[in-house]
């Protein structure tokens, strides 16, 4: 280092001590009249040594106490005058803190309350000795650490420095700002009162730093995550008590907080404080930062589930604070933001939308902090990158937030949100304080109260043009999280479908003319928080969560039932069991396992085959749209007298090897797995057989979170054994069992081909015992892929096979929801994977890859543990997946009809939809039906629903026959039958 820095460097720490002094040398273990300094331990030099340099005091992980001690005197060349005080200045990473002063408990703190600024007593100004004791517990996932530690004296009132004693730290801002340190201080005693003199002159001389801080009081608090739900509704009512105090006594602040699902429990189960928040509200200070049900993931979700937690906190937020417009989503902690979001949020009125969460990327660091996001179907939102959560009011840090800002924006006014975060907390009277103390201070940054609409409001006016981004916000870290708990992704899944069939029968009892009530997605929308449905919390969470699931799909499947039955009848009832498909669909080719019997629909005999586990596997007509099929059931069984369409054909090949075909798709198996796989024109799909593999998958910071990006390197092997069963040998159904050892886990990979169906379906049943281990599948491509598609959050992405951008390199592993496809040169085709819930994928242009299963430990010791039960299916293609209906196949794998006891008409109670168009929701409406749906493709659809229906936007007033939907467009239309 030039020595001329080192002197000045020098200079000015001598110069800060006149202001604040060093404890971390003077800590001991408590309790050992023996023991030695414990900077001196050695452990944390061997074990962190890029900690211990920044001389942190360390100790080991897995919640290890740490008690120290130290005696506390004023130090002896300190003014000791009224007009100061001295603040103990801590900051730790340690999962509890408590500090003990002479015995008495002064502060307590965590992972989340990380520093405090405790007041000396003003007995030890005086002369009295303070007894410290420091207890510390580390983390159970890193080591402990003690950030921290000095005392700062300052002026016992702000806005009064009679000596100088803000001048060290007015001059560490003004070095921070760019401003200068003259040469010829290095002949001044930087203790002496000359040096003093100079430094006061020469910031009172120099240019205030540009630019200033528009702030606001924050407490971010996750609804779960290394605590339960229970405890969270505490959190809140603390938070919520004490921003309401502050309030009362420091008039100017004001207080942002987000979550209508906390202001609704607030509102249940605390209505005096929930009026007091209004009242808040409706004064101004308090303001309400909403946009969705809670702060949901935004990457595992579907379409549908997305639009609702919009929809219902949207809805909320106006009618329980008309006050404020809400224009703004507010989610600064999500795992990343799939490319659909703005069209989503637009749709329920969202201008604004607000996240932190960029800022964590591990490689790519994001270019914008105030850009446009548009969304194919040309919906934009304005965006802010926010400044970091749960800071304190340390005018050093505002400082370089507002230098970040300005250099990213051109912007001089920058925002900042203090206040204790994760965990709730809010700001706190120490940090209020420190603001206080800084206001009129020229070296410090002016600042200003106010609300996040407010500096919005301010961004809108200024005269600037904003870039505008159009791709997804790939989080570069947490790569895991569509892999890890599938347990939480299947509770998902199934609740969703019903929430969806009792939504499409209230809209179909509303074109009816008849009453139909509405659902209730809140609980599913409750557990798409972003530490819940990812899998990411500690195991109460989890086992919190089950009740829930299980009694939320209890109620809803009985409530689509009694919706169905409400539905206009047959007059002849002898057929009592029916089939629905409840999606429009543009066509449906229902297989379906019925109790054993004879079966026929419309006195026409179906064809039918005994099933290995038990009843008939039955196949019914071809349907279109939302429709039911009236089944009747005779006694007996009749052999397969119908001729299925496209009948399952098995062919031995010799050598314990079979080839199965459906005149759709064919593929070859044995013991050793799935060899090839051809297309309907005789096509390979498959350069090899179909891979499983395993791997370690360990030593990430972030356990349930994040994929070791090494994996590969660290294969472990799949045991094959040479069993081959076969359960269904045709005609309308194939299935076949092999099995695999997986270290100690055991599988079952069921293979099962049907009439008529243009996939192969895979179930996996797995008794998953591995940690920190990964299993996937691989499917070496045949056909080099261009382009790879995918089902996101909010609409399809395309990205390119392989990779040419850091950011494209970047996404080795990305969440789906339901599907994604490689896409071949001209004249095109390629190979789609039909998932059951969210999973994680990769792809090269020679390979797909899906994640099956994790085994992390941390926060969840026993998270992925356990019987499994997942499915997949694999449909080659000709042309563009878009053409080819891949999205609408992708439903009707998820969702393949439902099957009751219940009679029915033959009937198709809803149109269909053209294979490019994705149906989302269908719900009811005052005049009929809103469908919302999307067109995925890259071409615009034109959508006729037949003779009889009328179809417009909601935001138009004119019915027409018909509607075109632009390429990536999400679109809500309202549908209803003409008189």
């Amino acid at each position: 280092m030039d020595p001329d820095q080192v002197g000045r460097s020098e200079w000015i720490e001598t110069f800060r001590s006149r202001s604040r002094c060093d404890l971390r040398a003077g800590w001991r273990r408590s309790g050992s009249a023996q023991a030695g300094f414990f900077l001196d331990e050695s452990w944390g030099s061997t074990h962190r040594p890029d900690w211990a340099k920044r001389g942190l005091l360390i100790w080991p992980r897995g919640r290890q106490w740490l008690r120290l001690e130290q005696r506390l005197s004023w130090p002896d060349d300190w003014s000791n005058r009224d007009s100061c005080r001295a603040r103990l200045v801590l900051s730790w990473w340690a999962e509890q803190m408590r500090l003990w002063v002479d015995g008495v408990l002064v502060h307590e703190g965590d992972l989340f309350d990380t520093a405090c600024r405790w007041p000396l007593p003003g007995r030890c100004r005086q002369g009295a000795a303070l007894d410290f004791v420091l207890e510390l517990c580390s983390p159970l996932h890193d080591d402990g650490a003690l950030i921290s530690s000095h005392l700062e004296l300052e002026p016992q009132s702000a806005g009064s420095d009679p000596e100088g004693l803000l001048l060290p730290a007015a001059l560490e801002l003004h070095l921070a700002a760019d401003g200068d340190l003259p040469s010829h201080w290095a002949d001044l005693d930087p203790s002496s009162v000359d040096a003093q003199a100079a430094v006061a002159t020469h910031l009172h001389q120099a240019e205030p730093p540009r630019g200033s801080l528009h702030w606001l009081g924050h407490a971010h608090l996750d609804l779960a995550w290394l605590w339960p739900v229970a405890d969270t509704w505490q959190a809140a009512e603390r938070t919520f008590r004490s921003a309401l105090a502050l309030m009362r006594r420091w008039p100017e602040l004001r207080f942002a907080h987000s979550t209508p699902a906390l202001y609704a429990w607030v509102e249940q189960h605390r209505p005096a404080l929930s009026a007091e928040i209004q009242a808040a509200s409706r004064a101004g200070r308090w303001e309400p930062i909403n946009g969705p049900w809670v702060e949901t993931d935004c990457v595992l979700v579907s379409t549908a589930s997305l639009w609702n937690q919009f929809a219902l906190g949207q809805d909320d937020s106006r009618r329980r604070f008309p006050e404020w417009t809400h224009e703004l989503a507010w989610l600064p902690d999500s795992f990343g933001f799939a490319a659909g979001l703005p069209a989503v949020a637009s749709a329920t009125g969202v201008r604004w939308f607000c996240t932190h969460k960029l800022a964590w990327n591990a490689d790519n660091p994001f270019p914008h902090r105030l850009f446009r996001w548009r969304a194919r179907g040309r919906s934009e939102l304005h965006s802010l990158m926010l400044p970091p959560i749960g800071r304190r009011a340390d005018p050093l840090e505002m400082l370089d937030e507002q230098r970040a800002w300005h250099q990213a924006t051109g912007l001089e006014a920058a925002l900042w949100i203090p206040g204790v975060g994760d965990h709730g907390g809010g700001p706190t009277e120490e940090l209020l304080e420190q603001i206080e103390l800084w206001e009129g201070q020229a070296a410090a940054l002016p600042t200003r109260a106010g609300t996040v609409r407010e500096f919005l409001t301010e961004l809108e006016q200024g005269d600037h043009a904003l870039p505008v981004w159009r791709d997804e916000l790939f989080l570069e870290l947490h790569r895991g999280c569509a892999t890890s708990r599938p347990d939480q992704k299947r509770h998902n899944r199934t609740l969703e479908r019903l929430l969806r069939e009792a939504d499409a029968v209230s809209a179909l009892l509303a074109i009816a003319g008849r009453d139909s009530g509405s659902s209730d997605w809140r609980p599913l929308l409750f557990q798409q928080f972003h530490d819940i449905l990812p899998g990411t919390s500690i195991p109460e969470v989890f086992d919190q969560a089950e009740p829930v699931w299980r009694s939320a799909r209890r109620q809803v499947r009985q409530e689509r039932d009694r919706r169905l039955a409400r539905l206009p009848g047959p007059e002849d009832t002898a057929a009592v069991w029916s089939w629905w498909g409840l999606q429009p669909l543009a066509s449906w080719s229902p297989l379906v396992r019925l109790p054993a019997g004879s079966w026929s629909a419309d006195a026409v005999s179906l064809p039918q085959q005994n099933a290995a586990a038990g009843g008939t596997w039955v196949q019914l007509p071809r349907q279109h749209g939302i429709c039911s099929v009236p089944l009747r059931r005779e006694p007996g069984w009749t052999s397969c007298a119908a001729e299925p369409r496209q009948a399952v054909v098995i062919t031995p090949l010799g050598a314990g090897a079979w080839r199965v075909g459906n005149g759709l798709i064919e593929l070859d198996v044995s013991s050793a797995g799935l060899l090839a796989l051809r297309d309907r024109d005789g096509r390979d799909q498959l350069s090899s057989s179909l891979q499983l593999e395993r791997y370690r998958d360990r030593d990430e910071f972030w356990d349930a979170w994040d994929l070791a990006a090494d994996y590969r390197s660290q294969p472990l092997g799949v045991l094959c054994t040479d069993s081959l069963e076969w359960l269904d040998q045709g005609p309308l159904v194939a299935h076949l069992v092999l099995r695999r050892q997986l270290g100690a886990s055991c599988m079952r990979l069921d293979l099962r081909l049907k009439a008529d169906t243009p996939w192969l379906e895979l179930i996996c049943g797995i008794d998953w015992r591995q940690t920190h281990e990964l299993l996937r599948l691989e499917l070496p491509l045949a056909t080099p892929a261009v382009r790879i598609a995918a089902d996101s959050s909010g609409g399809v992405i395309e990205r390119p096979a392989a990779p040419m951008t850091a950011r494209e390199q970047a996404r080795w592993e990305v969440p789906v929801i339901s599907w994604f496809a490689s896409q071949s040169a001209a004249p095109g085709g390629g190979m789609a994977v039909l998932l059951d819930g969210p999973q994680g994928v990769d792809w090269s242009s020679d390979r797909l890859g899906i994640s099956l299963l994790r085994g992390p430990t941390w926060p969840d010791p026993s998270a992925d543990q356990g019987w499994h039960r997942q499915r997949l299916a694999l449909m080659p293609f000709a042309g563009s997946w878009s053409d080819a209906g891949v999205s609408q196949a992708a439903i009707a794998f998820r969702e393949p009809g439902w099957c009751a006891d219940l009679p029915a008409e033959q009937r198709q109670w809803f149109p269909s939809l053209p294979l490019p168009l994705t149906p989302v929701g269908l719900e009811r409406h005052a005049d009929g039906c809103v469908l919302k749906l999307l067109n995925s493709g890259s071409a615009r659809c034109r959508w006729t629903p037949g003779a009889g229906w009328r179809v417009r936007r909601e935001a138009d007033s004119m019915a027409a026959s018909a509607v075109v939907i632009t390429p990536g467009e999400l679109v809500s239309l309202v549908v209803d039958q003409s008189s």
